[in-house]
């Protein structure tokens, strides 16, 4: 697994983002045609939205494959959370990104999840202690 500095996930993340945008896309068309299905009574429609709805989750299943290739961890699907494995003080943690989040902001530990994220400004303050 690569390891990021924080310019480095920062980068990788304009070319995350995209991905990410079209990923929240195709959940709220699936959202809608998973109502329709509810309230779908002719069989051939049916069908037809079952079909639909394997093709955008497979299409999900790809963009989140390719963020894992870029070097981004999926964390969560709803919503989206990317990390990025990263090195501070001698000791790996996670650069954090969530999909309405404008950049990467926050860091926790490894044994961490979203609840311990802390903004990565503490990280460039510590560094500058030393």
């Amino acid at each position: 697994m690569r390891v990021f500095t924080l310019k480095e996930a920062r980068d990788l993340l304009v070319k995350i983002k995209p991905i990410a945008e079209d990923i929240r896309h195709k959940k709220e068309e699936l959202r809608n045609l998973y109502e329709e299905l509810n309230a779908q009574e002719d069989e051939l429609e049916q069908m037809y939205v079952k079909t639909r709805i394997k093709e955008l989750e497979a299409q999900i299943k790809r963009h989140l494959a390719r963020i894992e290739e870029l070097g981004g961890v999926i964390k969560g699907l709803d919503p989206l959370l990317v990390d990025f494995l990263s090195e501070h003080n001698g000791r790996y943690i996670w650069l954090c990104w969530k999909e309405d989040e404008e950049t990467i902001m926050y860091w926790h530990e490894l044994n961490e999840g979203f609840a311990g994220r802390r903004p990565v400004e503490e990280l460039e303050e510590s560094e500058t202690l030393f």
